[in-house]
């Protein structure tokens, strides 16, 4: 069984536009299927990304979760 071939599915996650997944009060529940509800940051593609946090990826997987939360919250992906 060779079981590094599907790590590579299993981590793929399927990329959405940012108004897809800005989380509203009203509209928690209108996220596309198959979304990850607690890293809805990681739907983003790498230049929107740039774009809705200012840094790419990597640099903000190197912030501390607090500040990740909160720059999560400032762009309604929480």
């Amino acid at each position: 069984m060779d079981r590094g071939n599907s790590l590579p599915s299993i981590l793929e996650q399927k990329i959405y536009p940012y108004e897809a997944l800005i989380v509203t009060h009203r509209g928690r529940s209108k996220l596309p299927p198959g979304v990850d509800r607690t890293r809805l940051e990681r739907h983003l593609s790498p230049d929107e990304f740039q774009q809705v946090f200012g840094m790419p990826i990597a640099e903000f997987d190197r912030l501390s979760l607090w500040k990740r939360n909160e720059l999560k919250k400032k762009a309604s992906l929480f």
